[in-house]
């Protein structure tokens, strides 16, 4: 009995022994928690946000996106010559680029005008089709839109979108393309006598953009399928319409026949989920009163229902800062696009160097889209007089951070050789174009270089 006992005894012994251990190793692993302070400031970020026409002047809001419609007729004023210079020089093409600005172009064969009717193709093209179109005044204005049906029509449009891509395609200071090309505007839809083109041969239309832009970002106007096939992005040029609006949301959730090829079109509704959502506002309403407390709520809506990351060429970007509908337009700008904060980070306290430091992160996108391009997560550490002293390039896919939460979890390799003492951890979104941070995010603690500051590390030998 008693060597019962004395064996009970010593296992409890034992085990509290371990449970001590266990313990001991444990609290050795202590961790910081740091938690950013948010902030609700209007963020200067790239491929969201405002694109005011590349046009216009007194611009007063923050911007890095402008929209510039260019015409066949500029383009390409004589036959296989191309003005590039003359197009660059009207879109303020170096102008924009040195302010770090990109562009959305969107290619325009018909421009309908309230007061002349002007034509948007070249007179050479118009003579090489024989005139084939026609000449129209209807609801939308005066102009002339060409046969889109025409074979010749096709073929020059093909080589035209091939010297574009030729000139533009490794271009950075491009952002997005739309698509352009067909319809009143580039808007794929025509008032006319002529039928519009089925899909059999707008699809031609199409083909040429994917074939010399095969790494830029496309977008349509409404779903199609080649839209869907490509993974291209859309746009809705009555953003702000309650009605319209409401077709369009209703177009990508569930498909629609088109009402003019009586066509079925497919549904899209997870395309802003890999490619970006666009538009402008409607002019059915002036700009001022999109901006006020009767329509904000109906805005603010819309471009969630949209997922929208951007709005251009017709948006309040002349609006003065002091204006009373201010407020209206920071509440949009900081709904719209991505907003990344981070809610809390935690690492070991202290490291040795030539580990690595393991560093979880809760991270909160605040918006209603993702960020749509690979740029990298980097993780770094600063002296005490605030240097950079180690820096890791992470793997994280922050295309994949969509609205909402997302946990993630990477290492900081701390090098060998460097001295002991404490540390801050940073952690920036860099452009690999620059190597630079490119993101600004909803907190504060942003030094100079544009990194974010985050908890302290002591590193032991």
């Amino acid at each position: 009995m008693k060597s019962k006992l004395f064996s009970l005894c010593m296992a409890i012994l034992l085990t509290a022994i371990s449970m001590l251990s266990s313990s001991a190793v444990a609290s050795s692993y202590a961790t910081v928690t740091y938690y950013p302070k948010p902030t609700q400031d209007v963020l200067r970020n790239p491929y969201m946000g405002l694109a005011p026409s590349s046009r216009s002047n007194s611009i007063e809001q923050e911007h890095t996106l402008v929209h510039a419609n260019i015409t066949w007729r500029m383009l390409e004023p004589a036959k296989g010559e191309y003005d590039f210079e003359k197009v660059e020089d009207y879109i303020r093409f170096e102008e924009w680029g040195e302010k770090d600005v990109k562009f959305i172009i969107r290619l325009v064969l018909d421009d309908p005008d309230d007061e002349e009717a002007d034509m948007e193709i070249p007179d050479w093209l118009y003579e090489e089709l024989d005139g084939d179109g026609e000449w129209y005044e209807n609801g939308h204005g005066k102009g002339f839109s060409p046969n889109y049906s025409n074979p010749e029509l096709i073929m020059y449009h093909r080589k035209l979108i091939h010297a574009l891509g030729e000139r533009y395609k490794d271009d950075p200071r491009i952002a997005f393309i739309q698509l352009g090309s067909i319809g009143h505007w580039g808007e794929w839809h025509t008032n006319t006598s002529i039928p519009f083109p089925k899909l059999k041969i707008s699809d031609q239309y199409v083909q040429p953009y994917l074939e010399n832009f095969p790494d830029n970002m496309l977008l349509m106007r409404r779903p199609h399928p080649i839209a869907g096939k490509y993974r291209m992005g859309l746009y809705n040029d009555v953003f702000g319409n309650k009605e319209d609006t409401k077709s369009y949301i209703s177009w990508i959730q569930e498909g629609y026949v088109s009402w003019l090829t009586k066509e079925k079109m497919p549904a899209m509704p997870d395309f802003w989920k890999y490619a970006s959502s666009g538009g402008e506002f409607s002019p059915d309403e002036s700009l001022s009163n999109y901006f006020k407390r009767p329509l904000i709520s109906q805005v603010i809506s819309q471009a969630k229902s949209t997922h929208i990351s951007w709005v251009g060429p017709n948006t309040p970007g002349r609006f003065p800062k002091d204006s009373e509908n201010q407020k209206y337009v920071d509440r949009f700008l900081n709904t719209i696009g991505y907003r990344f904060s981070l809610i809390k980070e935690t690492h070991r306290e202290t490291v040795k160097a030539g580990d690595d430091l393991s560093v979880s992160m809760d991270w909160q996108n605040q918006g209603v889209a993702p960020f749509y391009f690979p740029w990298i997560l980097e993780l770094s550490l600063a002296d005490e007089d605030g240097n950079i002293v180690a820096h890791t390039k992470t793997d994280e896919d922050i295309r994949k951070w969509l609205p909402g939460r997302k946990y993630v979890k990477q290492d900081l390799e701390v090098p060998a050789d460097l001295p002991e003492g404490d540390y801050t951890l940073s952690v920036a979104i860099l452009d690999p174009s620059t190597g630079e941070p490119g993101i600004e995010f909803a907190m504060e603690g942003k030094r100079d270089d544009g990194r974010y500051t985050l908890g302290t590390v002591q590193v032991r030998e």
